[in-house]
């Protein structure tokens, strides 16, 4: 079975999930997965309020990971808008990863490969 099937991880600013979900969704695609995750990369950390008036440097950055499985020929358009809508341009806002998937089967309709999409 040749499945053409890509898993893209992409890890963004927080800040920045609506405009990403929103260019998602216009894509039509079946769906994606993403959760809240605090890490640390070249991305300047943000300046935390204290509860008694002093402010100090977050430890780390709040991201969001955002997981979607498409067809091989979705991936640039994911990537397009993922970047487009996520980035100011400036070092550390985030990666990219893109994997091939093996397999995938929709747990309710138990559709197996690219149809599970």
């Amino acid at each position: 079975m040749n499945l053409a099937m890509k898993k893209i991880e992409a890890v963004i600013p927080e800040d920045k999930l609506d405009p990403v979900f929103t260019a998602l969704t216009q894509l039509d695609i079946g769906g994606f997965t993403y959760f809240t995750a605090k890490g640390r990369g070249k991305r300047p950390r943000e300046m935390v309020s204290s509860g008694r008036g002093g402010r100090f440097q977050s430890a780390f950055n709040v991201n969001v990971n955002i997981y979607v499985v498409v067809h091989d020929n979705m991936v640039d358009k994911v990537v397009d808008a993922i970047t487009s809508h996520a980035s100011t341009g400036m070092t550390g806002e985030g990666k990219i990863f893109i994997y091939n998937v093996d397999d995938a089967i929709d747990v309710g309709t138990k559709k197996r490969g690219e149809s599970s999409l």
